[in-house]
């Protein structure tokens, strides 16, 4: 796996998947947000976006706020865009480390393994959207292993996200700062 993030992290492909995450951060999963909130006659909190995590209680009081068009709603939202969203952002953020990994330290072994950060967010968010589907299907019914399971996924897609974001601009940081050496 390493080896094909080495092979797609051209600065092409970087730009192109960064420009796409950007697209979704703040032009479509704030607008899926919006419907949500039209649909519910309210603020519309989505459970996968509780930062660090949320509980059992949270997560069944939120789904039980959303009412049944909000929990259809989300539940499609969850299964169309937040499915391609995580791929996006995985991969842009995973082939930026890369291409970060190969300008700031190329001789670095260990370095390039730092890609696979939001690679594993990206997974922990898919577990998380698993979970919140199942908890939408089966409402009101309470499922509070699945829901337990839920908040630790949200947890740790956040952990590795963030990280994953940290390790991005370090490595901005240390490449500008190598450019500016080089004048």
């Amino acid at each position: 796996m390493l080896n094909k993030l080495q092979k797609w992290a051209t600065g092409r492909n970087v730009i192109i998947l960064v420009l796409l995450d950007v697209i979704f951060m703040i032009g479509v999963m704030p607008y899926m947000q919006m419907l949500m909130a039209l649909v519910m006659n309210q603020h519309a909190q989505p459970i996968d976006l509780s930062i660090p995590t949320w509980t059992p209680a949270q997560g069944f009081a939120l789904i039980e706020s959303y009412g049944d068009a909000g929990r259809k709603l989300y539940r499609t939202i969850e299964l169309t865009a937040d499915v391609i969203y995580p791929l996006v952002y995985g991969f842009a953020f995973a082939l930026l480390i890369t291409f970060l990994a190969r300008k700031v330290a190329p001789s670095n072994k260990w370095m390039p393994y730092l890609a696979f950060l939001p690679l594993i967010a990206m997974l922990f968010d898919y577990a998380e959207n698993l979970c919140i589907v199942s908890l939408l299907c089966t409402y009101p019914q309470k499922l509070m292993l699945i829901a337990r399971l839920g908040g630790v996924f949200t947890l740790f897609k956040w952990v590795f996200a963030f990280a994953g974001m940290g390790v991005s601009l370090i490595g901005l940081i240390l490449w500008a700062l190598k450019g500016l050496g080089k004048r």
